[in-house]
């Protein structure tokens, strides 16, 4: 799908502390009638098209996200629903209306949707052993035969959304242009937190 093709007003999903970014999947539950009707917005459009932006903590949601296609989901109490991740967005506008909707923009974001190429000022092996540390630090077990077949593009945008960063920071990560750019965000978080969490002074690069 072209950035042309995608439209302009989706209903919105207002996510605390989550991000989603392209070409990865995120698990969501839909718990209250309002996010329920979403989803049902989404199928009567033809499209199965919902836009992610976080809440701000200052209230409101961040003025970028990212557009996710319903891969599946499961009826019930609560609906849960996978969401793959497509392109990136500006809000325009927020549409009052029976649920949330966003006038969005993809202006700056059409290389969303093109094949990725390698960038290759990403410097993977700090990052991996910074990783390792990070993760251990928080008591996160990770699938290391997994991480070591992925791709940058992959390993770096599913970081970003899984680990337990703040919601600025993950913002940030989300709307860093370049792959090595958000790996040297990534490194940077990693060392302060590391920092943090063992009680050392932190290093200012």
């Amino acid at each position: 799908m072209k950035h042309q093709e995608l439209p302009s007003i989706l209903p919105l999903y207002a996510a605390d502390g989550t991000i989603l970014l392209p070409r990865t999947q995120l698990p969501i539950f839909l718990k209250r009638k309002e996010e329920k009707a979403i989803l049902g917005h989404a199928f009567s459009e033809g499209h199965r098209l919902i836009a992610v932006a976080q809440s701000n903590p200052e209230g409101g949601y961040f003025q970028k996200g990212c557009v996710g296609r319903i891969l599946n989901f499961q009826d019930g109490p609560q609906i849960y629903l996978t969401l793959g991740g497509m392109c990136r967005f500006k809000i325009e506008e927020v549409i009052k209306d029976s649920i949330k909707k966003v006038r969005v923009d993809y202006q700056g974001y059409e290389s969303d949707l093109e094949d990725i190429t390698p960038d290759p000022f990403v410097d993977r092996p700090r990052l991996l052993t910074l990783l390792k540390d990070y993760l251990e630090d928080q008591d996160i077990i990770a699938n290391w035969d997994e991480i070591d077949h992925a791709s940058d593009d992959l390993i770096l945008n599913s970081l970003s959304m899984a680990c337990p960063f703040k919601p600025i920071e993950k913002q940030a990560l989300l709307e860093i242009s370049s792959l090595s750019e958000r790996c040297d965000m990534m490194i940077a978080l990693m060392e302060m937190a590391s920092s943090r969490l063992k009680g050392n002074p932190l290093r200012l690069h």
